[in-house]
């Protein structure tokens, strides 16, 4: 076990240190001072430390937790119940869980914060992440549904897309910087906790109802992350 362990540790440093050796010599070729050396030391160890921490965090517990939850929903029975729960049922739980995830997502919270900065506290970070969870959310639930009921992923995909543009032009010119704002945003949302949350619960739906995953387990990332764009670009202009 500590040699897999050294090994991931290990991994991330190969990882990260290309990085940071790249921004070192950037840092030293146009403005050789630091002010503060043993900050970035000791920033560079929580980095990989922290990192490693939350992959193998990731690794043990929320990817085969969620890939469990998604194999049991084709079978879940609750004990009040002489049937199995439906699958609508199914979906809102999916959206629920979602939007929970994309509350905890880091990138966002780090995202959100800039954007709170930049704009000198004219936009509300807490109001972005729960524009953006509230995407999440959707987009959960409609790829939830493409899998339960089979569903073309073009007939979803493409008009989210042209929903997507029609809110672009439709952003008041004063507000025009949030249509990058809204793209950046949902990206953030695809980040270490969504992702294999997300992933984890479509491949697991999709085998324990006899589908390639292949076919259907995928794709349900880009959905939550289109969604959150339409949703903060929606929210936006009203």
């Amino acid at each position: 076990m500590w040699k897999m362990f050294l090994n991931d540790v290990l991994g991330i440093i190969k990882t990260v240190l290309p990085l940071v050796l790249v921004l070192l010599v950037l840092k030293v070729l146009f403005r050789p001072n630091f002010a503060n050396a043993r900050g970035l030391g000791l920033g560079l160890f929580c980095a990989v430390a922290g990192l490693f921490l939350f992959l193998k965090g990731v690794e043990l517990c929320l990817v085969p937790l969620a890939n469990d939850v998604g194999e049991s929903f084709s079978y879940a029975r609750l004990p009040f119940l002489k049937t199995g729960v439906s699958p609508l049922v199914i979906i809102v739980i999916c959206a629920g869980i979602g939007f929970v995830s994309t509350l905890v997502e880091p990138a966002l919270h780090v995202l959100t914060k800039s954007a709170e900065e930049a704009s000198t506290g004219t936009l509300n970070g807490k109001f972005l992440i729960n524009a953006a969870a509230l995407g999440v959310a959707f987009g959960m639930a409609l790829g939830v549904a493409r899998i339960f009921y089979k569903l073309p992923a073009t007939y979803i995909f493409a008009p989210l897309l042209v929903i997507a543009l029609v809110l672009c032009f439709l952003m008041p010119a004063k507000k025009e910087f949030m249509v990058g704002m809204a793209f950046d945003l949902a990206g953030a949302t695809t980040g270490p906790v969504n992702i294999p949350i997300n992933s984890a619960i479509a491949l697991g739906l999709a085998g324990s109802l006899g589908l390639d995953p292949l076919a259907v387990g995928f794709g349900l990332v880009g959905l939550t992350c289109l969604c959150a764009t339409i949703s903060v670009l929606f929210a936006s202009i009203l």
